[in-house]
């Protein structure tokens, strides 16, 4: 039956996944697809069920966690008897091994004795088991990806692009332009003409939002200079190949979706589905940095809002 599902992107930090070994990345994938059996011991098993390989690097399907919980049992002389029962509950996912990103249901568990807290723990573990086995570093800690995707994230999408066809910058001035940018070729001596230009111009702009027609490309003309302009990209939509992205400065990192959260494994129409809406949001092939010295691991509960009882904002990405 399908259940609307609320998600948050999560980053694992600690592997250096800019830098890891293709066969690493792939042994995890396959570890967290093909493992046989749960981790853990009863009654708190847990671990990856119900798996689909989308693609080499992706992975995707419910994380099982088993709880304890007792039961009122009333026989027919109306006398009360208990019973421990340790069922399991589910969460779905999708686990981007190239990146270290996670796409993580996050849940209620209403009615159960279960907290999304400790799911996160039991779901660290499961990760760092495999982490482990395919010879990579565990985890540092698991997060919420980055409010913001940083300028240098821009330059790098804009550069594997192979068509712009919408680019906003805030504050652009110029002067960070390289001296031997190409704007025309092979009349280089153009080149230093424009540039001196664009120089003077950027910095009276406070925000330039360029928007290419139909069939327009902003990569083939004067103005593409202004991602390297030293000003703040905000939004870039393109083109890689046949693919089109999206990268925001502000990156979404909640969405819902609906998924069938009783088979018995992932429905490959659901899985994909939930992909190719990740895809849009380039954050998720932008590879987890390592992490900084400022970062403490459990320093805040990723799950109190939800577990308070806080409204899910629905206005965050979805499919249908």
């Amino acid at each position: 039956m399908l259940e609307k599902v609320y998600c948050d992107l999560l980053a694992l930090y600690g592997p250096d996944w800019e830098n890891l070994p293709q066969e690493k990345v792939l042994h995890f994938a396959e570890q967290v697809h093909t493992y046989p059996n749960l981790l853990g011991q009863e009654p708190e098993l847990y671990g990856f069920v119900g798996t689909r390989r989308i693609a080499e690097e992706i992975v995707a399907g419910y994380f099982a966690i088993q709880y304890e919980t007792e039961e009122f049992l009333y026989k027919r002389n109306k006398k009360l008897n208990t019973e421990m029962r340790s069922p399991f509950a589910r969460l779905f996912f999708v686990l981007f091994a190239r990146t270290g990103k996670v796409l993580l249901q996050n849940s209620k568990f209403s009615g159960i004795p279960l907290t999304m807290t400790r799911a996160l723990g039991f779901f660290k573990r499961s990760i760092d088991h495999f982490l482990v086995t395919s010879e990579i570093t565990k985890t540092y800690m698991i997060d919420l990806v980055p409010d913001e995707a940083s300028d240098a994230d821009f330059i790098q999408e804009f550069e594997k692009s192979t068509r712009v066809i919408r680019l906003e910058i805030r504050n652009p001035n110029g002067e960070p332009i390289p001296e031997d940018f190409v704007y025309y070729n092979p009349q280089k001596e153009r080149n230093r003409i424009i540039r001196s230009s664009h120089i003077h111009d950027y910095p009276h702009y406070k925000k330039v939002d360029l928007e290419a027609t139909d069939d327009g490309d902003i990569k083939r003309t004067h103005m593409r200079d202004l991602i390297y302009a030293g000003g703040h990209p905000q939004y870039m939509r393109y083109f890689v190949q046949s693919e089109e992205f999206v990268l925001r400065k502000s990156t979404l990192r909640k969405f819902h979706l609906y998924v069938d959260m009783d088979a018995e494994t992932i429905p490959e129409e659901h899985a994909v589905q939930a992909i190719d809406m990740l895809r849009r949001e380039r954050a998720v092939d932008i590879p987890t940095p390592l992490p900084s010295p400022k970062m403490q691991p459990g320093q805040r509960d990723l799950f109190a809002d939800y577990e308070s009882g806080e409204e899910r904002d629905d206005e965050d990405q979805s499919g249908n």
